[in-house]
Parts: structure tokens; sequence; C-alpha cells
């Protein structure tokens, strides 16, 4: 960090609240110190009278977002949010770090009770789908996959990805009452799960015409699990942060995969509990090159019953 309103942000402030989460306590000077620190800075960085590169600010922003979104309010966590975005969108050449710390963020962050989306955004859910079968009906040639294997082993339940990416069940050897957790009630496996199965559908997609990509991306994706021990350890978590770093070839990075998937994955949040598990279990099946059993339509029928009774109540 070149400035230090970030680590005020994303490490003190952030450090501060959490503690007070962890005994109980509702205020210390400590946590006040920092946040009106950080609250400070920002808004004389916002307005210029403080030097600052885009970079740190945008990083000061989604720590700050963080910390509304676990222990504040989720309306300021998406006006912290925005702002970042706005930032890195508008200007090239940002910092790897940055973007990727955003868009974890943005994926972790679970939108207001009362937020809606227009039918037009749920639609492309289903788009998605749509797309996401018609690349696997390709894939799942003998002409392709005697071009590129991989495309079938990756995904298969003796597969390297299978573990991250499945549904589960995933039995731990930790007894649950000696479980710690840093945040309770977030549930970060699933949706960087989602994420993870979106970011790759996406890929796969975008190479469709070039079979070498498709064989040298899937390789990553296999040597990501293993130079981190993820078959071992499963961690959706750790493998979705590795995903956005793009440590991979330069010809196959795509720094807008990060952003698509996050607007995607706004859309996915949207849906009742039943049906982003049925778009998860679509998106794996298809990775997997196996028609699903509860196809696309049905998903589609259910969509647009769940907007006509949310349509009702509002």
């Amino acid at each position: 960090m070149s400035h230090p309103l970030p680590f005020q942000a994303v490490i003190l402030g952030y450090c501060a609240r959490w503690k007070l989460q962890l005994y109980g306590q509702k205020w210390s000077k400590e946590a006040q110190f920092h946040m009106e620190q950080a609250v400070a800075g920002i808004e004389k960085a916002l307005k210029g009278s403080t030097a600052i590169n885009g970079d740190s600010l945008a990083m000061a922003l989604t720590g700050m977002a963080l910390q509304e979104e676990r222990f504040g309010s989720k309306e300021n966590a998406g006006r912290y949010v925005d702002q970042a975005v706005q930032i890195l969108r508008s200007r090239a050449g940002s910092s790897n770090v940055v973007e990727v710390f955003l868009h974890y963020v943005r994926y972790l962050m679970i939108p207001p009770h009362n937020s809606t989306t227009s039918g037009e955004g749920q639609q492309w859910l289903a788009t998605f789908l749509r797309g996401a079968e018609e690349l696997m009906l390709e894939h799942r040639t003998k002409a392709y996959l005697s071009a590129v294997p991989q495309r079938y082993a990756a995904f298969q339940m003796d597969g390297p990805l299978f573990p991250l990416l499945s549904s589960g069940p995933r039995p731990s050897q930790i007894p649950e009452d000696s479980r710690i957790y840093v945040v309770l009630g977030v549930p970060t496996h699933e949706l960087t799960r989602t994420a993870a199965l979106i970011y790759i559908t996406k890929t796969l997609w975008d190479f469709q015409d070039s079979p070498s990509k498709t064989g040298r991306f899937l390789d990553h994706l296999c040597n990501i699990v293993k130079n981190h021990e993820l078959d071992k350890y499963p961690a959706c978590e750790t493998f979705l942060w590795l995903l956005l770093e793009e440590g991979c070839d330069w010809d196959i990075k795509d720094s807008e995969r990060g952003w698509f998937t996050g607007e995607l994955l706004k859309m996915h949040k949207q849906l009742r509990p039943d049906l982003q598990f049925h778009f998860n279990e679509i998106l794996f099946s298809l990775l997997m090159l196996v028609p699903p059993i509860r196809g696309i339509d049905i998903f589609e029928e259910e969509q647009y019953s769940s907007m006509l009774k949310t349509s009702e109540i509002f």
C-alpha cells in the first residue's frame, strides 16, 4: 500500500470493528478513531484536497465497503463500492491487486432485502445458460475432445476441479463445536463457487474458436489446484481469488471477465435460494459435459413464476 489511507480502512478499521463483534461490544474508542479517520480521509480525497492516487483511493473505498457490509450498513457499503468501481472503470492501467480486491468484495456482498432486479436483468441469467448449453454441445463431440482431452477430464468426479465446484457434501474433520469463524452468517463458499462457475464458463465461451487457448486455460486451472493443494484442502474462496489474479499466459488474460462475473452474480443474488442452486447445478452439469437433469426450460419457467409473485407483492 503506497498511502496510509487504504491501510487505515482495509486493515486497522476492519480489525477494530471485527474485535468489537468478537467480544460482543457495540463501541470502542479504537474503532471510532479508525472509522472517523478513514471516513474523513476518503472525503478529503474525493474533494481533491488530499494527494492520493486512484488505486489507493479505490482500495480505501473497497475496505470501507467491506467494513460496512460486515459490521454496518449495506446501503453505505453499496455506495462505497460504487465509488470504487467508478474510479477503476474510468481509467486504464489500474493495479491488478486493487481490481482483484474490489471484485472479491463485490462478489461477497449480500444485497439489501428490498433490492430487486429488472426482468431484463433476470433474462440475462437464462441467456447465459443457453450459451453455456450451446458450448457444451460443441465441446462434447469426439472431434473436440480429441483436440482438447482436458475439457472432459478436468470437471469429472476424479478430476481436480470437482471437489471445488460441485455442490457437496463436504465433510470436515473439525467438530462443529471446535470451529471458529472469522465472520458468521456469510455464505462465502456458495458465493465464491457461483462466481467461479460463471468466470470459468465465460472464459470457455471466449475461447470457443480456439481449442489451444481452451486447453491452456484448463491446464492453468489444474495448476492452480495442484500448486496450492486445493485438491487436498478445497477452498473455493482461495480458488476464486487465484482465478481473478490471472497468473496465466498473457494471451488468455482478460480483465473484463472479472467485471462480467460481478454483474451476472449480482443478478444471481436476486434469485430465490432454490433457483440459485438450480442455476449452479445447470452450469456445473454443462461443465461436466452432461445435460442437466432439470434443464434450462424448467429454470426459466420457475424464474418467470417467481418474478410474477415478486411483482404482485410490490
